[in-house]
């Protein structure tokens, strides 16, 4: 431990702020903005806005390289705050009395001379609110102990929180505070003084939002008596009406200002995403107007947890403050075109994502084609969606373009007519949502939810840069395949069109952008009207059945773009961003797939009686972004085990296709059971004589009695998968009694049962036997009988799950509610493989067969 002694005097380092530690412990989410270093962008100095980035999330917290960037950014794009409250530092928060060690040490020294270099003021925030005792003056001690040695590493600026902890105080606090109120501020107010009343100090109530005020942000009692006593420079943060508010708006402001006697500085959670391991936002800064610049003391941004995810919502949030530093107040809007006089601005509102100019177009491609982080390549300094606007002046090639801010009129003009398309991108959860999404709680079940390590995308063992590495690993030389070695893999360019449809799918927690509306719409309306192209349709309309036909061509050409978009990513030269980016392209690549070969099967061989039974409420309030969404709206949306499809380790750019099964593919759905009945077997049991009896004997009667329930898994070199059902056994093995077993029985003779039968001649003798029915009691629980199977050469084991869930969406869209399979005893890999797909082993009932294992799955 780095031992320092008291000292009342404030740091002696030049230069703005100080770095932080390494990570840290869970811990709440409240934010601490800081005040802002003067920098470029203070015009008049005549007021000090915070505005910057805020590392408060949940999970492994940035490098020291990905920090230096960050701050590299924040001074290009005008920003001046860093605040320090990695939630996987654990004495920040967790162990916040400990002293940081000789090593730490020096991190955080290296950090805050890192932020002094580029101008950006180092906040370092400590979270004692968990155990503490306010009474006790060796607590208060300790605490003022730990400031001081974060302050002689050369830090100047500091933060206290107290989110997320119990409100009730100990016997002893009671015994001196009035309130629980009282007793954060009576600590915060000595802190500050003893630190020497530094120009920036944050306090984080416990109730740090409106959803947490009680009874209410007027009326609670808490917040008036921080109001009353919390000394008047010690500045206050607030989340807005909810932990993570979908707007904040003047009003709001304005209220909790007048409660709290000073103007407060925003932890912003918009585009944080450690509550939720489906999520990622890559929409611009929006649902704040810019009326509210003049009303608060700063805004901090608590963006996503991976780096370079996060470029779009730090440029927009420096582009909004950028529009009305000066503190006029007078909202503006903008726009890619001088609005008309009868436009009417809400606000800085960037939710547009078309092309850009050629420049930043350019910049774009060039950003994915080039690792970040090479020694060998400059910084990155371009912005992927940045949105250029008329009348923006000729910039230096190094600058940004930023976008063109205009005044809103004063006049009360008509409302410019809305894109229909925009009115699609409306909320996406409930208000309910703020109790269930709470990125600040601190719970270790609310952790566990977040981004647990093994649904998280491991690093790679050595050869590209991972995602949160260290600075040692930073410095490995990146692989250069050797003359007879494979590369990792081939680049591919990037379109701009790629990205804008990336941030459209990852947009923001309350909307999605304009084609993911688009894509949830389109299906919505093609499972609904399903029935014009049943198979059993007794009416089919020309016309309805070629809309239908149409409109699902085109749903299926955005899946395409959705996935091509993936390959192209998953190739791209900048390893770091894709490192950051690959479980959610994997995540909304998997889905699309599905969901694709679903609308397919739809368009051939559903049956008019098909049924959605829970899919067709409105989902906002689904937890799981763009990729939950699709899920619920497919009849297994409750079977999450199958959508759970974690990435590789590597990542890999190889695309699985499923489709519907036609008779063409006859052939090789028997040559892929017959090789995979014989895996592992040394001595073939089957001669070439019968060379169709395997699938003859395992697949012959689903492929011609039920191939309206067949699927078929593709790869670039043919079929290598299959997934075929039928939606009740009983009347099919009654068609396979009058028409398929005569087939097989004149096709294969009987053999001779007087001697020792072969393998082959065994499942002969099967097509003669009576096959043992199975009891009613069991049928009636599980009605359809499935057959799954994966080539060997497929090492991807989520397209197993997603044929799965292909098969069982079509059998519980038509009915279904279970299904079973027939696995020899003997066949350990069969059983394997139907458990790791959610099947378990029914328990022996009377009329199972002896040597077969039954194994079930509800729909």
């Amino acid at each position: 431990m780095v031992q320092k002694e008291n000292t009342l005097e404030t740091p002696q380092v030049d230069g703005e702020p100080s770095p932080s530690p390494v990570s840290g412990e869970p811990c709440a989410e409240v934010p601490g903005p800081v005040e802002e270093t003067v920098i470029g962008v203070e015009t008049t100095g005549l007021r000090k806005f915070i505005s910057g980035v805020v590392e408060g999330f949940y999970g492994r917290p940035w490098t020291m390289e990905q920090r230096k960037e960050l701050f590299r950014r924040q001074q290009k794009w005008g920003l001046n705050t860093y605040l320090y409250a990695p939630k996987d530092d654990c004495k920040h928060r967790m162990f916040w009395r400990e002293l940081y060690s000789v090593e730490e040490a020096e991190q955080l020294m290296t950090l805050i001379g890192a932020a002094n270099e580029h101008g950006i003021e180092f906040i370092y925030a400590i979270s004692p609110g968990l155990d503490i005792t306010f009474s006790n003056q060796k607590e208060v001690s300790a605490l003022k102990r730990k400031l001081d040695q974060v302050s002689h590493f050369g830090c100047k600026s500091f933060a206290l929180l107290f989110d997320d902890i119990d409100h009730n105080m100990c016997p002893a606090d009671k015994e001196v505070f009035s309130s629980f109120a009282h007793a954060q501020v009576s600590i915060t107010n000595e802190i500050y003084q003893y630190l020497g009343e530094p120009e920036t100090f944050l306090f984080c109530p416990t109730e740090y939002c409106g959803t947490f005020c009680y009874p209410s942000v007027p009326q609670s009692p808490y917040l008036h008596t921080v109001g009353e006593k919390l000394l008047p420079d010690i500045d206050v943060l607030w989340t807005g009406p909810k932990v993570v508010s979908k707007d904040i708006t003047v009003e709001s402001i304005e209220e909790v200002s007048k409660i709290l006697r000073r103007a407060p500085v925003i932890w912003d959670n918009i585009h944080a995403n450690d509550y939720d391991q489906k999520r990622l936002f890559l929409g611009p800064y929006k649902g704040r107007s810019t009326e509210l610049i003049p009303r608060l003391k700063g805004v901090l941004t608590n963006p996503n947890c991976e780096f370079e995810s996060n470029f779009v919502a730090i440029h927009t949030l420096a582009t909004w403050y950028k529009s009305n530093m000066n503190g006029v107040r007078k909202d503006v809007v903008m726009s890619r075109q001088v609005p008309q006089s009868g436009a009417k601005g809400t606000g800085i509102d960037v939710s547009s994502m078309t092309a850009p100019s050629l420049c930043s177009s350019t910049t774009v491609t060039t950003v994915f084609q080039q690792p970040i982080m090479s020694p060998a390549m400059p910084a990155l300094c371009l912005d992927p969606i940045s949105l250029p606007l008329v009348e923006v002046e000729k910039k230096d090639s190094d600058e940004e373009p930023m976008e063109m801010v205009v005044e809103k009129q004063d006049e009360a003009e008509p409302e410019a007519e809305v894109d229909p398309e925009e009115k699609h991108a409306g909320p996406i959860l409930a208000d309910k949502m703020a109790e269930d999404l709470k990125p600040m709680d601190t719970d270790k079940e609310s952790l566990a939810e977040s981004k647990s390590p093994e649904e998280s995308i491991q690093e790679d063992s050595g050869n590209d840069i991972a995602p949160m590495q260290t600075d040692d690993q930073l410095k490995q030389e990146v692989f250069v395949p050797g003359p007879n070695e494979k590369a990792l893999f081939t680049a591919e360019p990037l379109t701009l069109e790629d990205l804008c449809l990336l941030a459209e799918l990852f947009y923001l927690p309350y909307e999605h952008g304009p084609k993911a509306m688009q894509m949830l719409k389109e299906f919505n309306w093609l499972r609904a009207n399903s029935s014009v192209v049943s198979v059993n349709c007794k009416r089919r309309e020309s016309e309805k059945v070629t809309e239908w036909q149409s409109r699902a061509e085109k749903f299926e050409e955005m899946c395409c773009s959705v996935i091509q978009m993936f390959t192209r990513l998953s190739n791209t030269a900048n390893r770091t961003i894709l490192y950051d980016l690959y479980s959610y392209l994997w995540d909304i690549k998997s889905i699309i797939s599905m969901v694709k070969s679903f609308v397919q099967w739809l368009g051939c061989r559903s049956q008019s009686s098909a049924q959605f039974l829970r899919g067709d409420q409105e989902p906002w309030a689904f937890r799981g972004g763009l990729a939950g969404e699709f899920q619920r709206l497919l009849p297994i949306d409750g079977a999450n085990d199958l959508f759970y499809q974690p990435p590789p380790s590597l990542p890999s750019s190889k695309i699985y296709t499923i489709r519907p099964y036609f008779p063409k593919d006859e052939t090789a759905v028997y040559k892929i059971c017959k090789e995979m009945y014989c895996e592992g077997t040394e001595d073939v049991p089957f001669s070439d004589d019968d060379p169709d009896l395997i699938g003859d004997r395992l697949v012959g009667g689903l492929l011609t009695l039920s191939s309206d329930y067949g699927f078929v898994l593709e790869d670039d070199e043919g079929i290598c998968g299959y997934a075929l059902g039928t939606v009740d056994v009983k009347p099919f093995i009654k068609k396979c009694k009058l028409s398929w077993i005569p087939f097989m029985q004149e096709k294969y003779h009987k053999p001779d049962c007087d001697k020792d039968l072969t393998e082959a001649e065994k499942m002969i003798l099967s097509f003669h036997e009576e096959e043992e029915g199975l009891p009613d009691s069991f049928l009636s629980n599980f009605p359809s009988l499935i057959k799954v199977d994966v080539h060997a050469k497929v090492t991807d084991p989520s397209v197993a799950k997603s044929m799965m869930g292909c098969l069982l969406s079509s059998l519980k869209a038509n009915g279904s509610h279970g299904s079973f399979c027939k696995v020899r005893q003997t066949d350990k890999r069969m059983l394997d493989f139907y458990s790791k797909l959610g099947c378990f082993e029914v328990a022996k009932m009377e009329g199972f067969p002896k040597d077969v294992i039954i194994m079930g799955r509800s729909l």
